[in-house]
């Protein structure tokens, strides 16, 4: 059917059609009459004459829009309006239908395959060029938000990798115990605050938090929670942990003075003379105990509100609201944020709550080959058909070290003698106790790693090199950590031959990575850690 051009739209409001708009119409005449329209609008108009080719041209040309013909040989307006929006590279280019016909049916069809607008022939102008006029700011709006979007996007991304970055959640190593961290946020930034700080009295400070609310505003507070705590805990822990969460909850209320943003916390001091953690909670999850491979009551005592919730006095927490935990060999302890109990069963819709949390830490703990107790914890709870990922999670997980099992503790010189020295009696305390190939293993390593630290730390002879050996029945750990320049990680894991002897991620690296069953290394503290674990042959 030839078009039928009609009164033209009045100058004075005559619409921007800048754009590129492609017409596929099988009639010359069609797509003569909508190019010479279009184009005297400031259109940029492009025709195909059928719908396989008009396919090929929106493929590589991306048109802002697209006037297609309703009825055309072979494949018609309706097949091509599907195939266009059935491709993911463009199904966000609008497509407006031509059609003579005006059955409803044939609308309810366009629209069901994606097309955003009909245009009856014969045309009227006016009609056409406001109807594409309106399709084309629509695409300028839509392209504009999928681009901020897009920016967004990458700045949630950039500033949760700045996040993470404050948020080490590398292990510590200490005689008394080890602590590990994993972390997962639901979003690209996340709310929960956590840190695992070394004191100057060879006690430590544990802590997490978790603040209200999800999205970029929890995630700043939490990172402005992080910087705070550290910096109260360096400097008051001497005087615990309520004295700490009054400074803290000052802070955060003098900052936010916000009843929709706070924070709930659970910090814990550990005093190395005393052997036992001083715990405060502020509104969060009581920490998960097991002793003697069994969930063990933790002890009952105060707590408080939220830090930085802005109602009730100034200083809500007081010593007596303490909580002392007295530690005892093997002992596990679990700090979590409610990610974990509030993880619903994929079939059933459940929590998972806290007794199920308890039974799964309780199997973590008592698994020898657990080395990673966090993520294992994580693992076995989305194994059990728990979702994880619709909040944030934190597990913290505190392994109190057996006496009986650790056959060395100590500081050596950054010197070779010193190295043979301790490798030597190292040997020597696991022959007593463990087969010759565990023996001489363990020794390889430890010579290797430490000669290495001699040779390539720029540590000098009165430098030393913290050496722990822990024994139980399934093998043996043996951790290393020295002050001297950061270790090439990406070189340390290196495993192919044909390296540098000694070289840093060279032979020396390839034995120890041989050597031991499972190798893990760390920065921290300015400190490298390398955690060696060698399991017995009839493991």
């Amino acid at each position: 059917m030839s078009p039928v051009m009609a009164e033209p739209v009045p100058a004075g409001v005559r619409p921007d059609l800048s754009g590129k708009v492609l017409v596929v119409d099988d009639e010359r005449p069609n797509r003569l009459y909508l190019k010479k329209l279009l184009s005297s609008y400031g259109c940029e108009v492009s025709e195909a004459v059928d719908g396989p080719s008009a396919l090929e041209m929106v493929r590589r040309e991306r048109p802002d829009l697209i006037l297609a013909d309703v009825v055309m040989p072979g494949m018609d307006g309706f097949e091509f309006c599907g195939a266009v929006k059935s491709l993911a590279a463009t199904r966000d280019v609008p497509v407006i239908m031509v059609t003579a016909k005006g059955q409803i049916e044939d609308l309810k069809k366009g629209f069901d395959l994606g097309a955003m607008d009909y245009i009856r022939k014969p045309f009227d102008a006016r009609e056409l060029v406001l109807r594409v006029g309106n399709a084309l700011a629509l695409k300028r709006s839509n392209d504009a938000l999928a681009h901020w979007k897009r920016r967004v996007s990458h700045e949630l991304e950039l500033a949760g990798k700045i996040q993470q970055s404050m948020f080490s959640t590398e292990p510590l190593f200490s005689k008394p115990f080890e602590v590990r961290i994993n972390y997962r946020s639901s979003m690209d930034v996340g709310g929960d605050a956590f840190d695992v700080i070394a004191l100057p009295d060879g006690g430590c400070c544990v802590y997490v938090a978790d603040v209200s609310g999800h999205g970029v505003a929890p995630a700043m507070i939490s990172s402005m929670l992080k910087a705070t705590s550290t910096e109260l805990i360096r400097t008051f822990y001497e005087r615990g942990p309520a004295f700490i969460c009054n400074e803290l909850h000052s802070r955060l209320r003098a900052t936010l003075n916000n009843p929709a943003y706070y924070a709930t916390l659970l910090m814990a001091l550990y005093e190395p003379d005393a052997g036992r953690w001083v715990c405060m909670n502020c509104g969060h999850p009581d920490p998960v105990v097991i002793c003697g491979g069994k969930p063990v009551a933790f002890p009952a005592g105060g707590g408080g509100i939220p830090v930085g919730m802005p109602i009730g006095p100034d200083r809500p927490f007081a010593e007596e609201d303490q909580t002392i935990l007295e530690s005892c060999p093997g002992m596990h302890i679990l700090f979590y944020t409610d990610g974990l109990t509030e993880a619903l069963h994929r079939e059933t819709g459940e929590e998972c709550g806290e007794e199920t949390l308890k039974t799964l830490f309780a199997r973590v703990s008592a698994n020898p080959y657990a080395i990673d107790c966090p993520a294992a914890l994580l693992n076995l709870i989305e194994a059990e058909n728990y979702a994880i990922g619709h909040d944030d999670c934190t597990a913290i997980t505190i392994r109190m070290a057996e006496p009986s099992g650790v056959l060395m503790d100590k500081t050596i010189a950054v010197d070779m003698q010193a190295v043979s020295d301790c490798t030597e009696e190292m040997e020597k305390r696991l022959l007593e106790k463990a087969d010759e190939d565990l023996a001489a293993r363990v020794r390889l390593v430890a010579i290797e790693h430490c000669m290495n630290v001699v040779e390539h730390s720029g540590l000098s002879a009165q430098d030393t090199i913290w050496v722990q050996l822990i024994l139980n029945e399934h093998g043996c750990r043996l951790v290393c950590v020295d002050g001297g320049r950061e270790w090439d990680l990406s070189g340390a894991n290196a495993t192919e031959p044909g390296l540098d002897d000694y070289a840093e991620g060279g032979r020396g690296l390839l034995i120890t990575n041989v050597a031991a069953d499972c190798v893990e290394r760390y920065r921290r503290d300015a400190r490298n850690i390398v955690s060696y674990v060698f399991r017995r042959q009839a493991d």
